[in-house]
């Protein structure tokens, strides 16, 4: 059962805001930087790493099928 209360005002999917998502240039070099960066970050500590750290990913990717 629904109410509808008149102090409630009615409103349609046309009245919600239309949002527009688009990546600006500097976003997308961000991007690339702070990939670059992570890249690097892992190459240089990598060693410290567990010897089996490398088959997480592995593993995760067999129980996401």
């Amino acid at each position: 059962m629904t109410h509808n209360y008149p102090h409630k005002q009615q409103t349609s999917q046309l009245d919600e805001p239309i949002m527009v998502v688009a990546e600006s240039e500097t976003f997308v070099a961000f991007d690339l930087w702070m990939d670059a960066q992570l890249a690097d970050l892992v190459a240089r500590w990598e060693h410290t790493a567990a010897p089996n750290a490398e088959r997480a990913g592995l593993l995760s990717h067999r129980i996401s099928q």
